[in-house]
């Protein structure tokens, strides 16, 4: 089906470009159009002033560049003595011996290219190859008939070009004519009941469109003004042809820019004396680029147009591929109109997932997608790059546990083996050890390090004292284990002291240090799914100790907001039950005053 659309869009290209094209300027004079009717013009009328004021702009562009073009090629043999003097001044630079022996090593590949092909060919067939012809075996016509194909072929293709922009301009009148006639049958297609539905999508997705076409054209031409004021002030000859090709290649992802820019600067090289000139139009070339890329464009569009780049770049190649100049220009817009129908239309989603910049996976599933296939530097990034813009808990609620209980599921259904959990744990397990390292501030020491200790010794004594006793218990394994360190590190140590049982420790064992050393909270973490079992027993345990023990339950995870689980722990004895670690963390601060993690403390404090 590809390969027959493929063939069907390069087979009619001669209809299908102006179709393209008309489109494009739709999108571009609409709103033009939409204005001179708001104050009061028909819609003939204004259709016709719109397409008339383009058309009129288009032609005296195309003349005016034409002319630009004719005179440049006429003046350039005088430029040669000043490209001479160019090309010695870069061979005096490159002297030196790595110099010689590059060019004896070019000198050498070019002689053995300029031996003959065929071994039996010797200097004397070549001689007689290359001598002159008698007059009478000369073609008589040779040089009339060459003047007639260029002719030929020069005339061919401008009827080429001005049938394909007379065309476009003509689809174009009907298009911008027939605008709400095409959306009310794409309405009916979808059907009258989801009439408001697909009104409203379609009207979205026209004017998301027509706005971005408006402001890469704006974008576009305003740098195409502000290269040929720059180039002309800097005395660069033909300075509006190249601010024009620069305006044009800019629709061009990436490399149109600086493909535009090349043609001035190669200008500025033939025709000034010294390098100053030169230099200053690649100067000023950057500094425009640089200044559009990274303060307008980011303020008209966001940071991103909502194409990928590397869709960007295989639309580029595509088009160029089937449609030629015009295409690579128009494969930017096309790009982006795909994009716009894909997040609007449900039965085009895909196009937004294929051409798109958003991730392709949520944040729980990429992680999780890393740790099974073992790219722990990369998951690792992944959190790092989180904990950035968001909150300790949400790290955990949003990408770790998500990926804990993901892996337990599949666990479950026989997807992993034992060794892909323990590649998943390992990558967790280095994920916390980084959050670790990025909690704890190095304090500086001081010079009396010792008398400092002493001084301060009964203030730590005191405060160790005060705090909070926080013991974690995991329900089964050592993913419950993962899920308590991720609670240890959201708990200021300032305010509570947290300690981890081993889950190797038998019930009884559990029960007797607690016995021991009572703490004022117990916290068990059971990650779903399954372990319920063996937190209701762990809790009913406990229970029997102390009645008032605060014992915390978190079933942290999507699978845990179910009101049969919390009422079977909470009749087990649970003074909460908690599904995130958001929700435990804020029980703790508001019941008990444990404040989070803000901000890290030192530890020489705790």
């Amino acid at each position: 089906m590809g390969l027959v659309v493929v063939i069907g869009l390069q087979w009619g290209r001669p209809v299908l470009i102006p179709i393209a094209l008309a489109i494009l300027l739709t999108f571009l004079l609409n709103p033009i159009v939409r204005t001179l009717e708001r104050r009061g013009l028909e819609r003939l009328l204004a259709v016709l002033l719109a397409v008339s004021a383009a058309g009129f702009l288009l032609m005296g562009l195309g003349w005016i560049m034409t002319r630009q073009v004719a005179t440049l090629l006429a003046e350039l043999p005088r430029n040669t003595a000043n490209i001479k003097a160019k090309v010695k001044t870069l061979r005096e630079l490159g002297s030196g011996p790595f110099a010689d022996q590059f060019t004896h090593m070019v000198d050498e590949i070019s002689q053995e290219l300029q031996r003959p092909s065929h071994p039996g060919s010797s200097a004397s067939d070549l001689e007689s190859n290359l001598a002159p012809r008698s007059p009478a075996e000369v073609t008589p016509f040779r040089a009339e008939s060459t003047f007639w194909l260029h002719l030929t072929g020069y005339l061919g293709s401008a009827f080429e070009v001005f049938a394909t922009l007379a065309f476009s301009l003509v689809l174009l009148v009907f298009f911008l004519l027939g605008r709400d006639d095409f959306r009310d049958r794409v309405v009916l297609l979808a059907g009258k009941t989801r009439l408001a539905l697909t009104s409203k999508a379609l009207e979205d997705v026209t004017d998301r469109i027509s706005r971005y076409v408006v402001l890469v054209a704006t974008v576009n031409g305003g740098f195409g003004i502000l290269l040929a004021t720059g180039l002309f002030v800097l005395q660069v000859p033909y300075a509006l042809l190249w601010g024009f090709l620069a305006a044009g290649l800019r629709f061009v992802p990436y490399i149109g820019t600086w493909i535009g820019a090349v043609f001035p600067i190669l200008m500025s090289l033939a025709t000034f004396e010294g390098w100053w000139q030169p230099l200053a139009v690649i100067g000023y070339v950057m500094v425009l680029e640089l200044t559009s890329n990274n303060l307008i464009e980011p303020f008209l569009f966001g940071h991103s147009i909502g194409v990928s780049p590397t869709a960007l770049l295989i639309s580029a190649a595509f088009w160029m591929f089937l449609w030629g100049p015009i295409g690579l220009v128009l494969s930017a817009p096309f790009a982006v109109c795909l994009v716009v129908l894909g997040k609007n239309i449900p039965q085009l989603r895909f196009l937004n997932l294929l051409l798109g910049d958003i991730p392709a996976l949520e944040a729980d599933v990429g992680i999780y997608q890393r740790l099974m296939l073992g790219d722990e530097h990369q998951a690792v990034r992944l959190v790092l790059q989180r904990r950035k813009d968001c909150p300790l808990d949400d790290v955990y609620d949003d990408m770790l546990i998500p990926a804990l209980n993901y892996m337990k599921r599949d666990l479950q259904r026989d997807y992993l083996t034992d060794d892909d959990r323990q590649t998943i744990l390992k990558g967790v397990r280095a994920s916390l050890s980084e959050i670790d390292q990025l909690l704890l501030v190095t304090a500086p020491v001081p010079a009396n390090l010792e008398e400092e200790i002493l001084h301060k010794s009964h203030e730590i004594v005191s405060d160790l004292a005060a705090r909070t006793v926080i013991l974690g218990c995991p329900s089964m394994d050592d993913t419950d284990t993962a899920a308590l360190e991720m609670l240890r590190q959201s708990i200021n140590p300032a305010h509570g002291n947290f300690r981890a049982m081993a889950i190797e420790l038998s019930m009884s064992e559990l029960l007797f240090n607690i016995a021991q050393n009572p703490p004022d909270i117990v916290c068990i973490v059971s990650l779903p799914p399954g372990g319920l079992t063996h937190a209701t027993y762990t809790c009913k345990r406990l229970r029997e100790v102390s009645a008032k023990m605060q014992i915390i339950v978190g079933r942290w995870g999507p699978n845990a907001r179910n009101k049969i689980e919390r009422d079977r722990l909470q009749r087990a004895g649970a003074t909460f039950v908690t599904t995130t670690v958001r929700e435990t963390c804020k029980i703790l601060e508001t019941d008990y005053g444990l404040k989070p993690v803000l901000p890290p403390v030192s530890p020489l404090l705790t």
